[in-house]
């Protein structure tokens, strides 16, 4: 039992103790906590008494069972986390995405002890938040004085300097956005100061929306999960904050003649990425499953592809294959005798390019752990696996370049959804085929495009019931 202990201070005022005895160190000394108990003012006889019981009993349990280091600072809490969670457990995108929360999070809160971390904290986190101007993502553009020190053919010293790849100078060089780490890598390497090198292009408002304000709620809550866990603190104050809204995502989508159009201009484009985006078009997959499909995935007997994988690009990693996110994520799902061909005819494509490469084609890749033969589908001309951005560049300036209309890679999932929605298709069938973790996710994302199939479903029954009144009639 917490022994209670009564001191005189020397400016006549008394303070009060606890101390709880913990066992005996290696050199068999008593190891004791003690804390220093604050009873309301005014407070005296009995009341003052079970009141100072009440929070010794408290701090004896805090240390029985562990909590004693709610004294930690939430800065020193998270390099736990990374270290001894996240890093070992987590997805490597996961943890990359959390990390590039994690600077915000260290600002607002780093500095408090977990015991005085509140409810109240988070919410004035939140709120800050989504403010304007809160943005940190701003784009940078060169200027023509640092393009004047980046004549074609000079450039290699300074690309080398910088640490960037000659892709990425070509991109600067060419006028076209990056990121403020690139930025300042090329001013830095170039000699010129930043601010007269590049031209920032803030976000417009400067707002973080909805669905990032549930990022940072779902990387703090993981966090403050894993202290109750260790015992660190009792309760998770996450549970006690109203998240941040959820914003419906915004849904492009392409209409059949726009469908066609791009059907049309793929004939000319390059095979892999025709093949890919046609791919796109037939099964609703997102780019990152794509990028990770085998050979091995496909049934050409049965016309089925099974997706079980995804590919992710790791800043600093380069691509890796992760397994899904979800059980309903891992599928298998039926095409028709047109993706199935178009895949036959891009099967012997790749056949014939690995011919031409000899040697120099990739043979086998890691993935997921283990170092198997390559079978990729989709892979660079040599055979190493495709990034999943590359995709996504290409189809933009694709469309822009056919006079298209303007439309993201990921269009192309909601394409195929909507259409099989509009074909009366069942929801919970096109839920299974994109591998949304369940059916809500889908009626939330495609709701107007239910709305409008059952529309049409409601005109359609009322045009049967006409006729069969006129038919009655006659």
């Amino acid at each position: 039992m917490a022994q209670l202990i009564k001191r005189t201070k020397k400016d006549g005022k008394t303070a009060y103790l606890a101390r709880v005895y913990c066992g005996r160190d290696k050199d068999r000394k008593p190891i004791c906590k003690t804390k220093t108990l604050t009873p309301p003012p005014g407070m005296t006889g009995r009341k003052l008494d079970k009141e100072l019981q009440r929070q010794a009993d408290e701090f004896e349990q805090a240390v029985l069972h562990g909590t004693l280091q709610s004294d930690m600072l939430f800065d020193a809490l998270l390099d736990k986390y990374f270290s001894e969670y996240a890093e070992p457990q987590l997805r490597e995108r996961t943890v990359y995405d959390y990390k590039k929360l994690a600077p915000r999070v260290r600002q607002a809160l780093g500095c408090f002890k977990l015991s005085a971390i509140k409810p109240d904290h988070i919410m004035r986190f939140y709120k800050n938040l989504g403010e304007s101007n809160i943005r940190q993502d701003s784009t940078y553009t060169g200027t023509k004085a640092l393009l004047d020190l980046l004549p074609k053919g000079k450039r290699k010293a300074v690309t080398d300097k910088a640490g960037i790849s000659e892709r990425t100078m070509n991109t600067v060089c060419k006028g076209e956005n990056v990121s403020r780490a690139t930025a300042e890598k090329v001013s830095s390497a170039a000699g010129l100061a930043f601010s007269k090198a590049f031209a920032e292009h803030a976000k417009e408002g400067g707002k973080l929306n909805g669905n990032t304000l549930q990022h940072y709620h779902a990387f703090l809550s993981s966090v403050f999960s894993r202290a109750v866990v260790w015992q660190l603190i009792d309760s998770n104050p996450c549970d006690r904050v109203q998240p941040p809204k959820h914003e419906a995502p915004d849904v492009q989508v392409l209409d059949e003649n726009e469908i066609a159009q791009l059907l049309k201009a793929l004939e000319t484009a390059p095979p892999l990425y025709s093949t890919m985006t046609q791919l796109a078009l037939f099964t609703g997959a997102r780019r990152e499953e794509l990028c990770a499909l085998r050979w091995a995935d496909v049934d050409f007997e049965r016309a089925t592809i099974r997706f079980e994988r995804s590919m992710q690009r790791i800043p600093g990693a380069g691509v890796v294959f992760a397994p899904p996110k979800t059980k309903r994520s891992r599928r298998i799902i039926r095409v028709g005798d047109n993706c199935i061909e178009l895949l036959r005819e891009y099967r012997q494509i790749q056949r014939e390019q690995c011919l031409r490469m000899g040697s120099a084609w990739v043979r086998t890749v890691d993935i997921c752990g283990k170092t198997i033969k390559n079978d990729l589908i989709f892979t660079r001309a040599d055979g190493a696996p495709f990034d999943p951005h590359s995709i996504t560049s290409w189809f933009s300036k694709f469309l822009k370049a056919n006079d298209l209309t303007s439309a993201h890679f990921h269009s192309l999932r909601h394409s195929n959804a909507t259409l099989l929605i509009a074909d009366h298709v069942p929801v919970s069938a096109v839920s299974g085929r994109l591998g949304h973790a369940n059916i809500s996710t889908t009626l939330n994302i495609y709701t107007s495009a239910i709305q409008s199939a059952d529309a049409a479903a409601a005109n359609s029954l009322e045009s049967t019931f006409e006729r069969i009144k006129e038919k009655n009639h006659a």
